[in-house]
């Protein structure tokens, strides 16, 4: 065996993609740390592997991460690939469930062969595992997410769970779950805000609503601007679009001119929810005021 590359074993560990052909010494040993049930390691070719897609067609709903497979290529041209990918066999190829990065840096390594342990897994329970396995890996963009939920959802009958048990199952509101799923209605460059954190979720609800040229106004809007949009911009462009028909970015520079609603100091807000008021600023000040010069005349 060649010299081992320390830097790349590091920096494949770090990642947690360590990839490589395993010695037939350490298969087992490998096959021992992977899981209680001491799963066996298979050397399958590469040409019989396949993505993932359920059983209506649909691809793993996760983005390629051009970044993250050039990181595991640092590794995998000098020690390979060590981490296993799971499959499942489908006819005559392996369907990957996790492992979709791995894969593509040993396609572009050109690779014959890539270690895998090969589970037997039913089409819904592949869809589940495809989720659970890549939410456990790594932080995921809220796209993403959506289309987990989406998926979930559209398969909650044959799966026997309810909505409110799918959102306990990801830690979330039915309201988030449901508002995470409308934003796969918006235009791919909304979308990509999103997931660029310019466009809070919360706040892409409001554009669900909004035509294509609407919606497409919005994209250039912060192109152009650079402002990132919160509510209340969106709600007072969800009004121009109802005065007036909307074909540029420009008929929403208006919200930039907006009023900005004064903030209230943590005390007021504190007293203000605790007791139902509602004192003008300068009814507070005058308040607080006499409240303070009564407390030290006191003393």
């Amino acid at each position: 065996m060649g010299k081992i590359n320390l830097n790349a074993m590091k920096q494949a560990r770090k990642e947690q993609e360590i990839e490589t052909p395993v010695p037939e010494a350490l298969e087992q040993a490998y096959a021992n740390v992977w899981g209680k049930d001491k799963e066996t390691v298979q050397y399958i070719e590469l040409n019989h592997i396949v993505p993932f897609t359920d059983k209506v067609g649909k691809s793993q709903p996760f983005r390629i991460s051009d970044d993250k497979v050039a990181q595991i290529k640092l590794s995998a041209a000098d020690i390979g690939i060590v981490t296993p990918l799971i499959v499942r066999k489908v006819g005559a190829d392996y369907q990957i469930i996790s492992g979709h990065h791995r894969y593509i840096a040993a396609q572009q390594l050109e690779m014959l062969t890539v270690p895998c342990v090969v589970r037997e897994i039913t089409d819904d329970d592949a869809v589940k595992y495809v989720a659970e396995c890549n939410i456990q890996r790594s932080k995921l963009l809220p796209t993403e997410y959506a289309e987990i939920y989406a998926r979930y959802m559209g398969m909650r009958q044959d799966i026997d769970m309810t909505v409110q048990e799918i959102a306990d199952k990801f830690g979330i509101s039915k309201k988030s779950l449901y508002r995470y799923i409308k934003i796969l209605d918006l235009t791919d460059d909304l979308k990509k805000l999103i997931d660029e954190d310019k466009l809070h979720t919360d706040t892409a609800e409001i554009f669900c609503g909004f035509s294509t040229d609407e919606q497409d106004a919005v994209y250039e809007f912060v192109q152009q601007t650079g402002k990132k949009v919160n509510r209340a911009m969106a709600k007072a462009m969800e009004r121009i679009t109802q005065e007036q028909e909307v074909t540029s970015y420009e008929a929403f520079l208006p919200v930039l001119e907006q009023p900005k609603k004064p903030v209230r100091n943590k005390l007021y807000s504190s007293f203000a929810e605790k007791y139902s008021v509602n004192y003008s600023e300068k009814e507070w000040d005058s308040l607080v005021s006499e409240l303070l010069t009564k407390h030290f005349e006191s003393k």
